[in-house]
């Protein structure tokens, strides 16, 4: 049954495990939270829950009543969406209660003390708290060091509409429905009489295989972050794709023209129409510009790139300015993951200067200098602060609204990582992106 807690139990063990719960849970899913406003929110919930637990019986309604009010209130005061909240929430009370079913029966054990013994010494809820609160306060510092996320909701953060068209994450919320049921049935078995009426081992059997369900959910949860990254990558090899058949599309239509043009040239010379002949050719210098359709560098890849940002250039009344000022024999580097880098770097450009009302200006220089393929995008759009900068590269930020965003310059550091490449960012007058590529033998660049 549901007991009552003392306001020292409140105090001591409410407020700083929800906290925990708050902070840690959006941690998980790449969210940073105002820890003063989730500090606030975590008194609210818990003078709350404290009321509940005092007037209600029913074990597992102060989870339920717990749940609602972190939604409303994180709405609230923290601003944050109720759908990714409700994801977070739910996911941090799965570690909570995963930690408790393992720690819960070893410190009571330890202390000689049967589940009663919470009830009839309220202190003891405080010491069993200690090691599970240490042990979620360490995860959060593993998780903020090492970046490592079980899913990225920061894609969804700017238009949580969509979270709820992405069919995968229907299964996450099922999944973490029957988990946090599960979890509360677990409990109030454990703080009933049925204990004692199955045995200890009994339980620790039925203890043991919850736990392993909870650590199935969230790797499952993992694996569906990794999912939607797979599809970030897809999408931009389908738009690599897209711009080679373009480029392919365009060349066969200059290649049915050129073919043409000599065919009636060729016909008029054999009917000994010279003069008519020399007339047409005449027209085709003053009114056909051939070479002017499709810009030309040593790379096909990087060719089809350029004269794809072109025509985006053109249709958005973006002057795009480009350079190629040394041989691309030695970039030692694929083709699908130069047209990554620099497609995502054009794309984030051109995206820029979109709010520019004057002249709105995007640039692709490429050099080579002292033994290093410097690459250099760069447009007069709208600057980037420090505190962006600082947070550029991390997995699912972006300044952007709209969804799937997010990816890109991560993506672009780890294909860099690959190559033993860099990236510089500066932001002042223009803002500019300086990539570092050292030469290598051979030429992968086919």
């Amino acid at each position: 049954m549901l007991y009552s807690i003392p306001w020292y139990v409140v105090l001591f063990q409410s407020i700083p495990e929800m906290f925990l719960l708050i902070i840690l849970g959006f941690k998980l899913f790449n969210i940073d939270v105002d820890f003063k406003k989730a500090l606030l929110v975590s008194l609210l919930i818990s003078i709350i829950v404290y009321f509940v637990r005092k007037f209600a019986s029913v074990y597992g309604l102060h989870t339920a009543i717990l749940i609602f009010c972190s939604l409303i209130l994180i709405k609230i005061i923290l601003k944050m969406n109720i759908a990714y909240s409700f994801i977070c929430i739910v996911t941090s009370l799965l570690v909570d209660g995963l930690l408790q079913s393992i720690l819960t029966p070893v410190l009571l054990s330890l202390f000689q003390s049967a589940p009663e013994g919470l009830i009839t010494s309220p202190w003891l809820n405080i010491v069993l708290f200690i090691p599970s609160g240490l042990l979620m306060f360490l995860l959060y510092i593993f998780i903020n060091e090492r970046k490592i996320f079980l899913f990225d909701l920061k894609i969804y953060e700017n238009d949580a509409k969509y979270l709820f068209k992405d069919k995968s994450l229907l299964v996450l919320f099922t999944v973490l429905i029957q988990g946090i049921f599960i979890t509360i049935m677990n409990q109030t078995f454990y703080l009933s009489q049925q204990v004692y009426i199955l045995g200890g081992i009994e339980h620790t059997i039925i203890n043991m295989i919850i736990s392993i369900f909870t650590i199935l959910v969230l790797f499952s949860i993992k694996g569906l972050g990794d999912d939607i990254k797979d599809k970030v990558e897809m999408s931009f090899l389908k738009t690599h794709l897209e711009q080679m058949e373009d480029l392919f599309k365009a060349l066969r239509v200059q290649s049915h023209e050129h073919k043409r043009h000599i065919q009636t040239i060729q016909a008029m010379v054999y009917l000994d129409e010279i003069a008519s002949a020399k007339e047409y050719i005449d027209g085709l210098s003053d009114g056909y510009n051939y070479t002017d359709d499709i810009i030309y560098v040593e790379n096909m890849a990087l060719t089809a790139l350029i004269n794809g940002k072109r025509k985006v250039a053109e249709i958005s009344n973006i002057d795009f300015k480009f350079s190629i000022n040394s041989s691309l024999d030695e970039l030692k580097i694929d083709s699908w993951d130069l047209c990554s880098i620099l497609g995502n770097l054009l794309d984030n450009a051109f995206e820029a200067v979109r709010k520019e009302k004057n002249h709105r200006l995007v640039g692709l220089d490429i050099d080579c200098v002292e033994g290093n393929y410097i690459m250099k995008v760069w447009n007069n759009g709208v600057k980037i602060s420090k505190d962006e900068m600082d947070k550029l590269f991390e997995p699912g930020y972006t300044t952007k609204e709209s969804v799937g965003r997010g990816y890109g310059l991560f993506l672009i550091k780890n294909l860099l990582d690959k190559y033993k490449g860099n990236i510089e960012v500066y932001s002042t007058d223009k803002t500019l992106f300086k990539i570092i590529l050292p030469k290598g033998e051979g030429n992968k660049n086919d």
